[in-house]
């Protein structure tokens, strides 16, 4: 009974996601690969941050981790990357997200690659392909939050598209 105890243990285990599942850096991040999903429980999506540096980035990076349920694992500015850890959910044993990044001339090109339990579980591989966009979306509210002045679209409403004061329903 103990042996068969431990043969499930050790069998998830298995299939459990960990943070060296996922790249040491930037430097091995390939940004010009395919994005969406790259393998079993494995996803991938890529975004330019224009006007944005590499160090405005890493903390959007480690607050769109935050903002999507993750819990940082690891960071490191110089290596590019940060990453955290999701725990169980409902067709998942754990999630490990990595956002990298690398500065070029016109901003910080960020690579999120997400990896989920290799488990077959009841449904099969049902690891969310939206991990990475929570994480994205998190990472452009805070950018725009703290650095507005960076958005090229963002400038202020003319006079005439602001909402009337009195009427909030009307526009002068």
């Amino acid at each position: 009974m103990r042996l068969a105890v431990l043969g499930i243990a050790f069998a998830l285990a298995l299939g459990c996601a960990s943070v060296g599942m996922l790249p040491k850096s930037a430097s091995e991040i390939n940004f010009s690969a395919s994005e969406g999903k790259t393998g079993w429980s494995a996803y991938r999506q890529f975004e330019m941050f224009r006007g944005y540096s590499s160090d405005q980035v890493y903390d959007a990076a480690k607050v769109g981790l935050g903002a999507a349920g993750f819990s940082l694992r690891k960071a490191d500015v110089n290596q590019g990357f940060a990453i955290g850890e999701h725990g169980m959910t409902a067709h998942d044993w754990n999630v490990i997200a990595g956002v990298y990044f690398r500065q070029e001339r016109e901003g910080t090109r960020v690579a999120v690659i997400v990896e989920g339990s290799k488990d077959i579980g009841f449904s099969g591989d049902v690891t969310s392909g939206g991990w990475g966009g929570e994480i994205l979306k998190g990472m452009r509210d805070y950018l725009h939050r703290t650095h507005q002045n960076n958005l090229e679209g963002d400038k202020a409403l003319p006079r005439r598209c602001r909402p009337y004061h009195r009427n909030p329903g009307r526009f002068i």
